[in-house]
């Protein structure tokens, strides 16, 4: 999908102490299988930068099986508060606006990812290995647990 033909996002995509901060949509890359994504930063009181989220709009094999539509991360000093469940649950209007579920996946030794999605009641679907082509074998992942998440 070309990121022209992507939605804006909803105003206003909080949950809890958590809003998303809209930053943009990413183009990716359709060479390199790379979809469109929309970039938020994740902010807790309106003003605290706690981390960042992606929403990745595609159904490669490297979406589907490997990097999942959702991408978070929250920055190890404010880790342990569930913000990244709350970004997710924060998204979760822009998510149905695209898609009835999607993909979320971790590393098997993420053990904050994984507590995140079980959390979030997605549902286990299999752990696969990742192949030496795929970006996130180069970043070290060697196997991915996916879950199918209906926000």
């Amino acid at each position: 999908m070309l990121a022209s033909l992507l939605p804006p996002p909803p105003e206003n995509l909080s949950f809890d102490a958590v809003s998303l901060c809209f930053q943009g949509i990413d183009p990716g890359n359709p060479l390199v299988g790379l979809v469109p994504f929309y970039q938020f930063r994740i902010q807790v009181g309106g003003m605290f930068d706690v981390g960042k989220l992606n929403f990745r709009v595609g159904g490669t094999e490297h979406v589907r099986l490997y990097v999942g539509h959702i991408g978070y991360e929250v920055l190890e000093p404010f880790r342990g508060h569930g913000y990244a469940e709350q970004a997710c649950r924060a998204a979760a209007p822009l998510v149905r606006l695209i898609y009835r579920s999607v993909i979320i996946t971790s590393d098997p030794d993420n053990y904050a990812s994984l507590s995140t999605i079980e959390r979030l009641g997605a549902v286990f679907l299999e752990e696969v290995s990742v192949p030496p082509r795929d970006s996130q074998y180069l970043a070290g992942s060697r196997r991915k647990r996916r879950y199918r998440w209906t926000p």
